[in-house]
């Protein structure tokens, strides 16, 4: 019941906190859409706490990898918008966490929990946390399309005026890319290690598409750095690099736990 409750007061208050950002434009110097953020993500580490650590060890199934996830995509976002104005990505991720949440409070794990070693809660904690920040990218892609899109038409929107600058967006894409490729790099090289059954059938396709969007993310940095990729060029490697790793990570998870 009290998980129940965690969870249903989260949701409320990541939606408020998305419906506050967006009227952010009228009122510059409010910062409630931020403190409502917060608070809905100290209660959702609540409700995750409560659902992933059981007495036969970790539970961590679809529902709550998804939560997990969005978890760690609105604490980025949060720490981020410290010292840089990014806190406009809340409008995007609120509403997406809090169906996270949902989720999460309504699946039915198809397992019960496990004991890990000290090696996999490492790669699994630089997994979760390389995914979060990608996915964080992504979003900053798709909102660089909108707001590119929206100045060459010459529109403009109080949703368009609450986003952080172009140039801020793009300068902490990157930022972003260079992390999660960091973490990226160090889940893929403790899964060599510590995995015995990394190739086995059940995960050949999460480490083959791990490989692939760790390789399309190594190319689009290099671009960057080397040649000066940005606009269009960084915003097409992101999304395909994120694909991957969503047909990774939650695509696997769904055939293991559902069709198998």
């Amino acid at each position: 019941m009290m998980s129940l409750i965690i969870g249903l007061s989260a949701i409320l208050l990541y939606l408020l906190s998305a419906w506050t950002q967006n009227n952010a434009a009228a009122h510059p110097t409010s910062n409630r859409g931020y403190a409502f953020s917060l608070l809905a993500w100290l209660l959702q580490g609540a409700h995750l706490y409560l659902h992933l650590f059981t007495q036969a060890g970790l539970l961590l199934d679809v529902g709550a990898a998804l939560s997990l996830t969005a978890w760690a995509v609105i604490g980025v976002i949060l720490i981020s918008s410290i010292r840089k104005p990014v806190s406009g990505l809340l409008v995007f991720a609120a509403p997406i966490a809090a169906v996270a949440i949902a989720v999460d409070a309504i699946s039915v794990p198809a397992f019960i929990g496990r004991q890990f070693t000290p090696g996999i809660l490492v790669h699994i904690t630089t997994s979760i946390l390389s995914y979060a920040l990608f996915a964080v990218a992504a979003c900053q892609a798709v909102l660089l399309i909108y707001q590119n899109r929206h100045l060459k038409q010459h529109q403009s929107s109080r949703f368009v005026a609450s986003l952080p600058p172009l140039q801020t967006m793009e300068s902490l894409l990157f930022e972003v890319l260079a992390v999660g490729q960091a973490l990226l790099t160090v889940a893929l090289v403790t899964g060599f290690l510590f995995l015995d059954d990394l190739f086995a059938q059940h995960v050949i396709h999460k480490t083959i598409l791990s490989l692939v969007a760790w390789i399309i993310f190594s190319i689009l940095l290099w671009g960057h750095y080397r040649l000066g990729w940005r606009g269009r060029t960084a915003i097409r490697w992101t999304l395909w690099g994120f694909a991957n790793l969503v047909l990774a990570f939650f695509g696997t998870k769904l055939v293991l736990e559902f069709l198998l």
